[in-house]
C-alpha cells in the first residue's frame, strides 16, 4: 500500500485509530459498499419552491450516508424531466459533485399539471447500476401513465435490476384515486419502494426515512414479504428460513393497528425508526427462524413489505475489541456487528458526533439548541426561563422581583420574551433614565423652538436652524410614485423649483410622487404670530383627511416658512409643495455657502461643517500625489474671516493660487515634487523624502498699507523611500487589496500579507510561496488610511481552501465567528478587533488529495469603536457578544505551495515516515465538525 492511497483513506475518516478493519483489509476499494443513488427530478416551473426546500435537506442526507459508508456511495445519477423534454442524464462518483448538480437545478417551463414522470423514471432505471435507490421528485401526477409499452419497460427494469423506487410527491393534478397518481403506488409496491405524498413542511421527515433506507450496504437485504390491501383487517404470514441480523418492516398508507407475532407466539419487540401518517419503518433485531404473523387494520389502500438484513462487510467483525470505544458490539447468531451509539454516526469502527443543532428536525428544542458530544441540550432564548416542566416560559421583567430595571418614574411594559421602559408624559429619557422635559412647560418664547437634551435644554430660532429639503418630486405637478416621509423628524425648510410651501388645499391621491399626499388643513402663520400648531392631512380614497397628524410652522424673514415634522400617519405618504409658491434668495452665494440672517441681515456663510470662527480654524487640505502635491481650502472660510482671496501665493511669489469652481468653490495650488520649484525645499533623512512649502494669505484692506498680520500656512508631503523603491522593482507580491469608501471619513485600504517571522517585519513578495509543513504562517490583515482611534479591523472568518475558489466546500477554518480554532493547538490570534492590524499564525498544512496549494481567505469587517465594543470575547467556543460591524469585505492570499519534500506520489510507497503521516493527519480536520 503506497502513501498516496493511505492519504486517500485518511479522507474517509479523520481518526487513524478508528479506521474500519475492512478498510485496512483493502475492502474499501470495493465499489459495492452501498446502494447507488439516482434522482429523477421534475424541473418544470412549478417546482421552484420544492427544489428550494429539497436543497435544505439533501446535503444533510448525503452527509449522513457518507458518514456511515466512509468509502462512499458507488454511483450517483441525475435525470431531469420536463414537458416535452426528458433529460439530460449526468453521472458521477463524487458526492460533492452530485450535491452541486442538485443545487444547480433550475426550474422553468412546463404549464399543464401532469408531467412526463414515467419517461424520466425509465431513463433513470436504464442509466443506474443494479440495486440502486431511485428517487422521483415531482409535484404532479404522471402524464404518460397509460403508455403500456413504457410501463412494461419500467416493470421489466425493476425486475432485472432489483432497484427500489421511491416517489416524493408534493402535489397532485386531481386526487389520490386518479390513475395518473395510482401508477406511482403500483411501481413503488412492485419495487419494495414507497410513495411519499406530503406537504413541503414534512420534507425533513421523508429524508429521515430515506436516511435509514440508503444506509444499508448493497445486496445485503432479502425481500421476504409484500402485500397490498384495500381497507379493513388483514392477517398474513411469512416463513423465515435464513439467518438475518434484522427484519425491516415498512408500511405505506393509513394503518391504525399494526402488530408482528413471532414463531413462539409472542409479540415481537419492534424499534420504531419512522412513524408518520404516510408510512412507518420498524426494525426487529435477531429474528428467530419460523413462521411470523402480521396483523393490520387500515383505511383505504395500504401495503406492507418485509426485508431481511444480513450483517454487513462494513460493520461486521470477528472481534468486538475492534469496535470504536463509543460503539456497541451486537451479536447476530454467528455474526458480530459494530454499531455507533445513539448521538453518533459512522460504520461502527469509526464514530463521530452528530450535530443535532445543525438542522431543526434533528432536535426538539423550542429555544436554543446547544450541541454536545453524543447528544444536545436545549436552552431558553433571552427573556425566557425554564419552569418545573423544563419548558421555556416568558420572564415577567416588570414583576415586583425586578424593581430596578426601569427608572422609578418610568412605566414598565412586559412583552413575550422582552420588556420596555417608557418615561411618563412631561418627562424626557429612554425609560431607564427620566428627567423633567422643560420644553413641555413653555420655557421658550412663542417665536422660539425648544430642544431637549439629557441634563439641559436650549431655545433656538428654527428660521436659522433647519434642514433644507430640495426635492423636485414633491411638487403637486409630479405624478405617481411611492415616496414616504416616515423618516422626517425636526425642523425643515422646503426649497427649489418644486415649491417652498405645503399646499393649504386638498391634494388628491397619486400626486407628489406618493400615494396619499400630505397638505396643510389651515392657514400658514405670519411673522408676528411666531410658531403655531397646524394639522396636516393625508388624502386617500376620496377622503381629503383620511389620516392626520400635528405639525408646527413658523414664518421667517425672506418670505419662506419652516415646519416641525415628525413622520407621517401612514405610508406611502409624503409632504407636497406648491411650485407656484417661490421666493427669491435675498443673497447670492457659492455652492459652499448658504444664505442666512446674521445680526438682522442676510449674508452668505459657509454651509454646515465648513464654519470657521478664527484664523486657526481654516482647514488646509493636502493631497500628496505620486508626482505632485496640492494644497487647497474653501473660499467661503477666507471670506468669512475677511481674508483676501485674490492675493494668495507660495514661497515663490510667482506661484499663486487659483479658484476651482467645478463642484465647490475652492482655492488651490499644485506644485511638482521637485526641489526648488515654487519655493519647495527637500529634506531627506535617509528613510523619507519630505517636500515643504508655505502658503501666504493677507487680510482684506482698502488702504495702501496694512499693519495687521498676514497668514502663513506651512504644509508638506513625506514619502517613504522604501515604498518608492518597491514600486520600481520587478517583484509582484500576491496580496489581495481593495479600497472602500466610508461616507465622511475618506478612503480605507485593506490588505492581507504573509510574513516570514513572528515579528511581522518581513513580508513575502513572491507570486508563489513554497514552504514546508513544519513552517509557520504569519498572517496580517491591515487597514490603511483609517483613524486608528475610531476604526479597527475585526477578522470574522479566516479559512484555507485547496483552490482559489472562495466557495470551495473543502474548508479548514483557522478563525471562525471571530474566535480561533480551539482544536488546532498551532493557531494563535495575536490581535483581533483592537487596532488597524489583525494578526494570526498557524502551522503550515496540506489538504488531502491531489492538492499542492493552499489559499487563505478572510472575511473581515471594519468596526467603529465609537459605536460599540469591537474586541471579540472568546472565553467560550464562540464570541459571546455581538460586535459592531461595518463595511464587510473579503481578502484572499495564495497560492502557498508545499515544498518538494512534502509532496507525495505513488512512487514514494511506504518509504514515507509515520511522522509525516501523523503531521498530515493532524491537519485533515476539515472532514469532521470541530466547532
Amino acid at each position: 500500500m503506497n502513501l498516496h492511497f493511505l492519504i486517500v483513506l485518511l479522507m474517509c475518516d479523520c481518526s487513524f485509530s478508528a479506521m474500519s478493519q475492512a478498510t485496512f483489509k483493502g475492502e474499501c476499494i470495493s465499489k459495492t459498499e452501498s446502494s447507488s443513488l439516482t434522482y429523477v427530478v421534475d424541473v418544470s416551473g412549478s417546482m421552484s419552491d420544492d427544489l428550494y426546500q429539497l436543497r435544505l435537506v439533501n446535503d444533510w442526507l448525503l452527509d449522513r450516508v457518507s458518514s456511515r459508508f466512509p468509502c462512499g456511495v458507488r454511483k450517483y445519477t441525475m435525470v431531469e424531466f420536463n414537458d416535452p423534454e426528458v433529460g439530460p442524464i449526468r453521472n458521477t462518483s463524487s458526492r460533492r459533485e452530485f450535491g452541486e448538480m442538485f443545487n444547480n437545478l433550475y426550474a422553468n417551463g412546463g404549464g399543464d399539471c401532469p408531467e412526463l414522470a414515467m419517461a424520466g423514471l425509465e431513463l433513470g432505471l436504464k442509466n443506474s447500476p443494479n440495486n440502486s435507490i431511485i428517487m422521483v421528485l415531482t409535484d404532479a401526477s404522471a402524464k404518460d401513465y397509460d403508455n403500456a409499452t413504457l410501463i412494461n419497460s419500467i416493470y421489466s427494469l425493476i425486475s432485472s435490476k432489483s432497484s427500489q423506487v421511491f416517489f416524493l410527491i408534493t402535489g397532485l393534478c386531481n386526487g389520490l384515486n386518479d390513475p395518473k397518481f395510482l401508477i406511482y403506488r403500483d411501481i413503488a409496491h412492485e419495487s419494495f419502494g414507497h410513495v411519499f405524498q406530503i406537504q413541503l413542511s414534512e420534507m425533513d421527515q421523508v429524508f429521515r426515512y430515506l436516511d435509514f433506507t440508503l444506509s444499508r450496504p448493497v445486496r445485503t437485504s432479502t425481500r421476504l414479504f409484500s402485500a397490498e390491501y384495500h381497507g379493513g383487517h388483514n392477517s398474513e404470514q411469512f416463513v423465515l428460513v435464513d439467518v438475518f441480523g434484522k427484519l425491516i418492516l415498512m408500511t405505506d398508507g393509513v394503518i391504525s393497528t399494526f402488530s408482528l407475532v413471532g414463531p413462539d407466539g409472542s409479540s415481537a419487540a419492534m424499534e420504531t425508526i419512522v412513524s408518520e401518517k404516510w408510512g412507518s419503518v420498524y426494525v426487529v433485531t435477531n429474528p428467530e427462524n419460523g413462521t411470523w404473523t402480521i396483523d393490520t387494520e387500515g383505511d383505504g389502500r395500504y401495503s406492507v413489505t418485509v426485508e431481511g438484513l444480513e450483517a454487513t462487510n462494513i460493520s461486521a467483525t470477528t472481534d468486538c475489541s475492534g469496535c470504536h470505544p463509543n460503539a456497541t458490539c451486537e451479536e447476530f447468531s454467528d455474526r458480530k456487528e459494530c454499531h455507533c451509539n445513539d448521538g453518533l454516526i459512522g460504520d461502527g469502527f469509526s464514530c463521530s458526533d452528530i450535530d443535532e443543532c445543525a438542522y431543526s428536525w434533528s432536535n426538539n428544542c423550542s429555544g436554543i439548541c446547544i450541541n454536545t458530544y453524543g447528544s444536545y441540550r436545549c436552552d431558553c432564548e433571552p427573556g425566557f426561563t425554564k419552569n418545573s416542566l423544563d419548558i421555556c416560559v416568558d420572564i415577567d421583567e416588570c414583576s415586583d422581583e425586578n424593581p430596578s430595571l426601569c427608572h422609578p418614574l418610568a412605566n414598565c411594559t412586559n412583552y413575550h420574551g422582552n420588556y420596555s421602559c417608557t418615561c411618563p408624559p412631561g418627562y424626557y429619557g429612554d425609560g431607564y433614565d427620566c428627567e423633567l422635559n422643560e420644553c413641555m412647560t413653555g420655557v421658550c418664547s412663542q417665536d422660539m423652538a425648544c430642544a431637549k437634551f439629557k441634563g439641559h435644554f436650549t431655545c433656538f430660532d428654527p428660521c436659522t436652524e433647519y434642514t433644507p429639503l430640495d426635492d423636485p418630486w414633491r411638487s403637486i405637478d409630479s405624478g405617481y410614485g411611492y415616496q414616504c416621509d416616515n423618516s422626517l423628524s425636526g425642523w425643515y425648510r422646503f426649497t427649489g423649483a418644486g415649491g417652498i410651501r405645503i399646499p393649504e388645499t386638498c391634494v388628491y391621491g397619486y400626486q407628489c410622487s406618493t400615494i396619499a399626499p400630505m397638505w396643510i388643513n389651515g392657514t400658514h402663520p405670519s411673522e408676528r404670530e411666531g410658531i403655531v400648531n397646524l394639522t396636516a392631512c393625508a388624502q386617500w380614497n376620496g377622503d381629503c383627511c383620511m389620516w392626520s397628524t400635528n405639525v408646527q410652522a413658523k414664518a421667517c424673514p425672506g418670505g419662506y416658512h419652516v415646519y416641525n415634522i415628525n413622520g407621517v400617519p401612514s405610508c406611502s405618504s409624503a409632504y407636497c409643495t406648491d411650485p407656484a409658491a417661490t421666493v427669491k434668495e435675498p443673497c447670492s452665494c457659492s455652492e459652499d455657502e448658504e444664505c442666512k440672517m446674521i445680526h438682522g441681515s442676510y449674508a452668505c456663510v459657509c454651509k454646515d461643517g465648513l464654519e470657521v470662527y478664527d484664523i486657526e480654524d481654516v482647514g488646509l487640505d493636502i493631497d500628496c500625489g505620486t508626482e505632485e502635491m496640492t494644497a487647497s481650502f474653501h473660499t467661503c472660510q477666507l471670506r468669512n474671516l475677511h481674508l483676501n482671496v485674490t492675493n494668495i501665493h507660495l514661497l515663490d511669489s510667482t506661484c499663486v493660487g487659483y479658484t476651482e469652481r467645478n463642484n465647490s468653490e475652492v482655492i488651490l495650488t499644485t506644485i511638482p515634487l521637485q526641489d526648488g520649484v515654487c519655493g519647495n525645499y527637500l529634506i531627506n533623512n535617509g528613510t523619507h523624502a519630505t517636500y515643504k512649502n508655505t502658503m501666504f494669505v493677507q487680510m482684506e484692506t482698502d488702504n495702501i498699507i496694512i499693519r495687521t498680520y498676514r497668514v502663513q500656512l506651512e504644509f508638506s508631503c513625506s514619502y517613504p523611500l522604501d515604498l518608492q523603491l518597491s514600486l520600481h522593482n520587478s517583484l509582484k507580491p500576491v496580496v489581495s487589496s481593495l479600497t472602500l469608501s466610508i461616507e465622511g471619513t475618506g478612503q480605507f485600504r485593506a490588505q492581507m500579507l504573509l510574513y516570514k517571522d513572528e515579528n511581522y517585519a518581513s513580508p513575502y513578495y513572491d507570486s508563489e510561496i513554497t514552504m514546508s509543513t513544519k513552517a509557520t504562517l504569519y498572517v496580517a490583515v491591515t487597514l490603511e488610511g483609517a483613524n486608528s482611534y475610531q476604526y479597527v479591523v475585526v477578522m470574522k472568518n479566516c479559512f484555507a481552501t485547496p483552490t482559489r475558489n472562495f466557495y470551495d466546500p473543502v474548508k479548514y477554518y483557522i478563525i471562525k465567528d471571530k474566535c480561533p480554532n480551539r482544536r488546532d493547538g498551532t493557531v494563535s490570534v495575536r490581535q483581533n478587533g483592537v487596532s488597524t492590524r489583525g494578526l494570526f499564525s498557524v502551522q503550515m498544512f496540506k489538504f488531502v488529495g491531489d492538492y499542492d496549494s493552499v489559499y487563505l481567505h478572510c472575511e473581515t469587517s471594519i468596526c467603529d469603536t465609537t459605536r460599540g465594543r469591537c474586541k471579540p470575547s472568546c472565553t467560550g467556543v464562540r464570541s459571546d457578544f455581538p460586535l459592531t460591524d461595518h463595511n464587510q469585505f473579503v481578502l484572499e492570499y495564495g497560492p502557498i505551495v508545499l515544498s518538494d519534500d512534502e509532496k507525495t506520489s505513488d512512487a514514494a510507497g511506504m518509504h514515507a515516515s509515520w511522522t509525516t503521516l501523523i503531521l498530515i493527519l493532524l491537519f485533515l480536520k476539515h472532514c469532521s465538525s470541530f466547532w
